[in-house]
């Protein structure tokens, strides 16, 4: 199919009067060649200006954020392997040493991208608000634009509140470089309500993914709002938020979350998710006769597919193949590595955890017969990846002494023994399709079946629920047709099935460490020593032993962010998350 990338619609993306000055994130820059009379009197001009706020909706999601690291090793997912230094933001972060005046190192300081750029996209969606109506488009095209650019803006307030909790709403206003820009941050609540009423407005005027047009695929449908609707509602239900934040100032408690629990917020975030399911508009990709769990591999590669509700579109590229693969498959293999943890929380095809004595996990031979996942997730020694030298699927070594992919055969290991598969383009075809999976209809199920345990507990619909995503994943049924999940089980038992449901499923796609703070749990999952395993060939066979690798700090403050200091002094209004 013929797509047309919509970051590439123009080359003049970058219009200056979208961006920002020296002051505040919500100021002008200075003057540019282009100018908001001549953007907006000019149709061309008025959708390049919109289109540049598409592209930095994925900004968390590159592989090279948080100076290489990419976000999962801010949490157990991966280990950070390219940078050792001190002052490197992944490592800052890892150690518990990051500060908000750590965000003051270098403008590009990777914390405060977390801060300005969701700013520098709410001031352009409200620049085009402002001015769209003077714009020589048709009318039908500026409603339906004007409602991209709504959830636009509620997807970058998401970004900050998920980060920082309550923080200052703005509404359409549009600040000049001679404003006294001084705003106090607005309670968690209403950030939660603004979302979720411009996600309502917006889906209104927007179209569904089968009405889209398709040379306007990857624009923002009726679906995405209803995404980030379902998560927000996730979110703002979910412990930290919902009456369990560490805030102890009477201000600041309404402000990072609601100041106390209330149960309706799991029954409002069921609705949301339940909605979009009976909507008939998305399904999981399944294919378990190319190869078990194909379908979970092979719809990363997809650009044009109904399991993503909302994707950020790249060109076909090789940014996570260069930085995620091992040396011996054409890639750096230093941005990131799964820890232990991470390849621990796979468990078996018959859908059991390997703690379980039924799974028949096996510690000496402790890659076969795992949940397809893992394999389609994950390389592992043993695994085959396509090898240009041979061009043709080949072994990759990850044992002590294996060149290049494994540790050195002397010294202290420092590599956990895997690398990242999940979204690798592996038969040696080049470039690939992959956009960024920013809303896809798994996590909808998934956030269904975890609100509606936490509302009614293991209900059936929780059950059915699950079995979807399993059976997509080439789990095996089982007699009971339950696909590993044990009948009668409690509502705490099921709440960590459906947590390392999450964990699985959800690997590498920016999940992991923003449920690790909502749920509250980042205190045991984070603060620990992260795990590899040392594998050792002996004659024909290998011998397996798990051992440290580095250390991974976490402290109750890190359940939120702090906003930059430089932020806090230009505006003495903005109070600073507990902690910082």
């Amino acid at each position: 199919m013929k797509i047309k990338y919509i970051y590439l619609v123009m080359a003049i993306l970058l219009i200056g009067v979208s961006s920002c000055k020296k002051g505040s994130f919500l100021d002008a820059k200075q003057p540019s060649d282009l100018n908001e009379q001549a953007t907006f009197t000019d149709s061309v001009r008025t959708i390049a200006f919109l289109t540049r706020s598409y592209t930095d909706v994925g900004f968390n999601f590159d592989a090279n954020r948080w100076e290489g690291g990419g976000h999962p090793v801010l949490a157990d997912e991966a280990i950070p392997v390219r940078f050792t230094g001190p002052q490197n933001d992944a490592i800052l972060m890892a150690s518990g040493a990051l500060s908000a005046s750590s965000t003051n190192v270098s403008k590009q300081a990777q914390v405060l991208n977390n801060w300005r750029t969701p700013w520098e996209n709410i001031r352009r969606a409200n620049v085009f608000l402002q001015n769209a109506d003077r714009s020589p488009l048709s009318a039908g095209l500026r409603k339906k634009l004007k409602a991209e650019v709504r959830f636009l803006r509620a997807w970058y307030y998401f970004q900050l509140i998920k980060v920082y909790g309550g923080v200052p709403l703005v509404g359409d206003a549009v600040y000049t470089n001679s404003d006294n820009i001084d705003l106090p941050r607005s309670n968690y609540g209403d950030c939660i309500d603004y979302i979720v009423k411009e996600c309502d407005a917006a889906a209104a005027d927007l179209p569904g993914f089968n009405d889209q047009l398709q040379q306007d695929y990857g624009r923002v449908t009726k679906g995405a709002c209803m995404g980030l609707k379902s998560r927000a509602l996730l979110y703002a239900a979910s412990p930290l938020f919902n009456g369990g934040g560490i805030a102890t100032d009477p201000t600041l408690k309404n402000i990072t979350g609601y100041a106390s629990a209330d149960q309706e917020r799991w029954n409002k975030a069921a609705q949301a998710a339940k909605d979009i399911i009976n909507s008939g508009t998305y399904a999981l990709m399944e294919d378990n006769d190319t190869r078990m769990g194909y379908g979970f591999y092979s719809v990363f590669l997809k650009r044009y597919n109904n399991e993503y509700l909302f994707a950020a579109m790249k060109a076909p590229n090789r940014e996570y193949e260069n930085n995620l693969l091992p040396t011996s498959r054409t890639g750096s293999g230093k941005s990131s590595a799964p820890t232990q943890q991470l390849v621990d929380a796979f468990g078996m095809e018959n859908g059991l955890p390997i703690t379980d004595p039924a799974s028949g996990y096996n510690p000496n031979d402790p890659y076969v017969k795992r949940d397809p996942r893992f394999g389609n997730s994950i390389i592992y020694n043993g695994s085959k990846f396509f090898f240009a030298s041979s061009n043709n699927m080949a072994v990759v070594n990850t044992f002590v002494g294996s060149s290049p992919d494994g540790p050195a055969a002397t010294g202290p290991i420092n590599i956990p023994g895997y690398y990242w598969r999940k979204m690798m383009v592996e038969d040696g075809s080049g470039n690939t399709d992959r956009c960024y999976p920013l809303i896809r209809y798994a996590e909808i199920l998934l956030n269904y079946a975890e609100a509606l345990n936490e509302y009614q507990g293991p209900v059936g619909e929780v059950y059915s629920t699950l079995i979807q995503v399993r059976k997509r994943a080439g789990i095996v049924a089982g007699a009971n047709g339950n696909y590993g999940l044990k009948a009668g089980i409690s509502k705490d038992e099921m709440r960590l099935v459906i947590q390392n449901e999450r964990r699985v499923e959800l690997a590498l796609e920016e999940h992991r460490l923003w449920d690790v703070r909502r749920w509250k749990i980042a205190e045991v999952t984070d603060n620990v020593m992260l795990k590899g395993m040392k594998i050792t060939k002996v004659g024909n066979g290998f011998t397996y032993e798990v051992i440290d690798i580095k250390p991974h700090a976490f402290r109750p403050a890190f359940y939120l962010f702090p906003i930059p200091e430089s932020e806090i002094a230009k505006s003495p209004k903005l109070i600073q998350n507990p902690g910082w």
